[in-house]
């Protein structure tokens, strides 16, 4: 076939058209699309919110199903500053969501995300406003939920400052990082599986996870792995409830637990792994020092909070110190935390009231009163501990208060399990030592 021949043929013409036609629409797509999806972006978006919305750029690559955002802002409250900024929102879509009429993405990438959020107090946000325009009416009935398959989600370079007006302090979270490999409830792809990743640094210490999950399939099967390092808590003091019996005055937290769930049918959650308190200081009431030690450390074998079952193959302290107290009225300071705990709990049961046993067997299932929980510790070890005794009850004329010190503590125990009056429970094999001085200052 000669080249006129081809000119002048009927397919030939109309592949050109073709091929010149998708040329158009793209070359139409690549122009038109990104300044009016940017215009009519920013309007629909102020509306719902009824907060200044404004992109910096947006571009599209209709050959490729690739769209890029970038500098997307939401304004704060009063306007004068931004909520939320955005550097980069990058999407790669399929075709596939056209056949499947569901949203199928082969990448999102969330690059330098700034958020900053205020408590106003009271369980009040300054975002408020935001949640009740996004918040579906009442009278709404509730529909089948979207299908869709999201590839490769990630968030980079994440920050966020939390401010807390009721107790005048900034949290900080920066290099915060979200990696969703697959995430999907279209039935086809149920049973993928998706190793997530979060981490973060807040403050000084930093959080990293990892794991495997099936989230839409049925037994909902998750393996995690949570890493946390040097958390100081000295920062969120300030959330402990002043009723409390014990202050909490200084912690440090580290912990490597693997976390397991499954629903089937029933849901359960296994942890394992270390979990280690440092650095930690006690208070009682007064505000005196109750117990202060350098570690804690608990290796975790098997612990089930739903089952209410723990069982830890290690309980290591190191270089504890417990204060013990004798005012000059004769309260002692740990009585005083028994008695609080005490106060807290239901009041007694009064004489027009059925026995306990009565009660728990009239009272319906759902309202009994909880199993207790059964710990068993394989083995326990103090190190370096002291145990020191002030009485200031002291004899007329006597000048100084009492003293006691045990110093030198040191117990090592095994087979320990709680309560102790559990059935089958056997004796407790345990040995320590220590050096008890008197009259020494603690």
């Amino acid at each position: 076939m000669d080249r006129q021949s081809l000119t002048q043929s009927r397919w030939t013409r109309r592949a050109a058209w073709l091929v010149g036609g998708v040329l158009a629409l793209w070359g139409i797509g690549w122009l038109a699309v990104p300044p009016l999806l940017r215009h009519q972006a920013q309007k629909l978006a102020t509306e719902k919110l009824g907060r200044a919305v404004t992109i910096g750029a947006v571009d599209f690559k209709p050959w490729s199903m690739e769209l890029t955002v970038s500098d997307l802002a939401i304004a704060s409250a009063d306007g004068r500053a931004e909520q939320l900024h955005v550097k980069r929102i990058y999407l790669d879509a399929e075709l596939q969501s056209v056949l499947r009429w569901a949203p199928v993405v082969d990448a999102v990438q969330v690059d330098q995300p700034v958020l900053r959020l205020t408590h106003l107090g009271g369980g009040h946000y300054d975002i408020d406003d935001v949640l009740h325009r996004l918040a579906p009416a009442p009278d709404q009935p509730a529909g089948e939920p979207a299908k869709f398959a999201l590839y490769n989600l990630a968030l980079n370079a994440g920050s966020i400052d939390y401010t807390d007006t009721t107790v005048g302090r900034t949290h900080a979270v920066r290099e915060l990082r979200l990696v969703v490999p697959f995430l999907s409830n279209l039935p086809s792809k149920r049973e993928v599986t998706t190793e997530p990743l979060l981490a973060f640094k807040l403050g000084g210490s930093v959080f990293n996870s990892s794991g495997q999950t099936t989230p839409f399939a049925q037994t909902h099967k998750t393996d995690a792995t949570l890493r946390l390092e040097a958390l100081d808590l000295a920062p969120y003091l300030d959330y402990i409830p002043a009723s409390l019996p014990v202050r909490l005055q200084a912690a440090v937290l580290d912990a490597n637990v693997k976390i397991a769930f499954e629903e089937n049918p029933e849901p359960a959650v296994h942890l394992s792994g270390v979990v280690q308190a440092s650095r930690v200081k006690l208070a009682d009431a007064r505000n005196q020092d109750l117990l202060a030690f350098d570690s804690l450390k608990l290796s975790l074998a098997d612990v089930r909070p739903l089952a209410r079952s723990a069982k830890l193959s290690a309980l290591e302290l190191s270089a504890p110190r417990l204060l013990v107290h004798r005012a000059h009225g004769g309260q002692v300071n740990l009585l005083d935390l028994a008695s609080s705990q005490g106060k807290a709990g239901a009041p007694g049961a009064s004489a027009e009231q059925p026995a306990p046993a009565a009660s728990a067997a009239m009272a319906p299932a759902s309202k009994r009163a909880p199993v207790a929980w059964a710990l068993d510790v394989a083995q326990v070890s103090v190190r370096q501990g002291r145990v020191d005794w002030t009485d200031d009850t002291t004899a007329q004329g006597q000048r100084a208060p009492a003293r006691l010190s045990l110093r030198e503590l040191s117990v090592d125990a095994s087979g320990i399990g709680l309560p102790l009056t559990r059935a089958g429970a056997a004796p407790i094999p345990f040995k320590g030592s220590g050096a008890l001085t008197a009259g020494e200052s603690p």
